[in-house]
């Protein structure tokens, strides 16, 4: 082993496996496709992909130069008394499923249906037939003939039922308020809400059970006035589709042929995705998992190498499964590596040594920050004006060891990085598909993360990873537990808040 040598990124062998999410986006003209893909993937459609219909061909790998980790194959739906774009689906799914190489398979299908005026047809006969070749790939062969039965033996993917505009639905119950209802502002909009729901459910899903009985679906809304769409509703469908490709039984075992395979394209698609950023942490954890993460306090992965290049290897997995579109590679350039540093820095050393390894730079100490009520204030350095400690960067050049500073290093900068990230995630949210990544929304992120949440990040680190309890952390291997609780404590609640419409 030479000097040079790192770790393995993690997401280099799973995304040589199948390095792009397939997706089937199947919907008639004006459903809207285009803004569903547009958002979900944090791409421009427009820019890559045909807008007439007539020229969309459903063998074509729609891939952008935003986001190289997604492939989308257009079906234009299936029209009233229109039975070739049918055939041509089926067709398309046998020749797409579980006997190509897993790179080459579909991996989820998303049935677009705009949400009818009530008295309308939900379903036209095309999307009835497509939903019973799901339904029979689940094993639902009672609602089924024996033709879609013979299908879906070859066709088992996946599929998420999405009605969209959702929104229309609300205007309309907005229209219907009476005069009353319209003189308290906060009521009436939780009425329409209420309506549109209450609608939603009479109109929508009973045809739905009638096809399935356990039917996987997700509402949208299309763009309002200020150019967003519902994120609520966006990040739900993306949670539902993975939650489906994450089944470890039922139909999906048709689909993977192992849980190495599903752990695989479920990873991939998390990675794919830009609508929900629980779905990034939670692909960053699992791909964490796989290797480096779990056993962290004691871990077999590491020995022998430099923790410097230990590091290199985190951040380059975490980075991965966040996705941005960042054409100059920002984020793994020196410079946001060096200030990712220079924030965890400040978690490493014992309180008694925080004077030692910061005694170049003025004002180390007086940052608020204290681990808890129940003890004594530590004090941090202030991070806003310090480069990296001389200390630090020496230490980093030593070979990995079970310390509890090494422990206090990994967890900090996993869980630094991570928030930091998904600080960025939301301001970045702002700008739309293609969501074009500039050092000005990076130094934001991590300014807001530095002013909100690092002081007490760490201090709940230190809290655990004191040296009492560090011989008791190795032997449980239960510190990855902390890591993802610290996550999930501090991380932005953008996808808890009220639903747009």
């Amino acid at each position: 082993m030479t000097e040079a040598q790192s770790p393995r990124p993690t997401t280099d062998e799973i995304l040589a496996e199948c390095p792009r999410f397939r997706v089937l986006v199947v919907g008639r003209s004006g459903v809207g496709k285009s803004s569903l893909i547009n958002y979900a993937f944090g791409i421009n459609l427009a820019t890559v992909a045909h807008g007439k219909r007539g020229t969309c061909n459903i063998e074509d790998e729609i891939i952008s130069p935003h986001n190289d980790h997604f492939v989308l194959h257009d079906s234009m739906g299936f029209e009233p008394g229109n039975t070739e774009e049918f055939r041509k689906a089926t067709e398309f799914f046998k020749s797409r499923g579980k006997k190509v190489p897993l790179k080459d398979r579909v991996h989820a299908i998303w049935l677009c249906i705009k949400v009818p005026h009530a008295g309308s047809r939900v379903f036209e006969t095309g999307d009835e037939e497509f939903l019973k070749l799901a339904a029979t790939a689940k094993g639902n062969l009672a609602f089924c003939n024996n033709r879609a039965a013979a299908y879906a033996l070859n066709i088992a993917v996946p599929v998420v039922v999405v009605f969209t505009q959702f929104d229309v639905l609300y205007s309309g119950m907005e229209m219907a308020l009476t005069e009353e209802e319209m003189k308290l502002p906060d009521q009436g909009q939780r009425l329409c809400s209420q309506r549109a729901e209450d609608e939603f459910k009479k109109i929508c899903l009973p045809p739905l059970h009638n096809i399935d009985p356990t039917p996987r679906y997700a509402r949208t809304s299309g763009l309002g006035a200020n150019n967003s769409p519902d994120r609520s509703a966006l990040a739900d469908l993306i949670r539902t589709t993975l939650h489906l490709l994450g089944e470890t039984s039922g139909f999906v075992g048709k689909i993977f042929t192992s849980a190495q395979n599903r752990e695989t394209v479920w990873i991939t698609s998390a990675i794919a995705q830009r609508g929900s950023a629980q779905a990034n942490i939670d692909g960053s954890i699992k791909i964490g998992m796989k290797k480096y993460w779990r056993g962290i306090a004691s871990s077999t992965r590491f020995p022998g190498f430099k923790l410097e290049k230990c590091l290199n290897t985190l951040h380059i997995d975490i980075v991965t499964a966040w996705n941005f579109s960042d054409a100059n590679k920002l984020l793994r350039g020196t410079a946001f590596v060096e200030k990712m540093r220079t924030i965890t820095q400040v978690v490493v050393p014992r309180e008694d040594e925080l004077k030692d390894w910061f005694d170049s730079v003025k004002n180390v100490v007086g940052a608020a920050g204290t681990v808890s009520a129940a003890t004594h204030p530590i004090m941090f350095p202030i991070v806003a004006g310090i480069g990296l400690s001389g200390i630090f960067i020496n230490w980093l050049a030593t070979v990995y060891k079970r310390t509890p500073e090494t422990l206090r290093l990994f967890m900090g900068y996993i869980i630094d990085l991570t928030l930091v990230l998904d600080q960025l995630f939301v301001i970045v949210l702002a700008l739309g598909p293609p969501k074009l990544l500039t050092q000005t929304e990076i130094d934001e992120a991590l300014n807001k993360y530095t002013s909100d949440a690092m002081n007490t990040v760490h201090a709940e680190i230190r809290d655990y990873c004191n040296e009492a309890t560090f011989s008791q952390i190795c032997r449980s291997n239960r510190a990855e537990e902390r890591i993802k609780e610290l996550i999930r404590n501090h991380r932005v609640k953008w996808e808890e808040t009220k639903p747009q419409v």
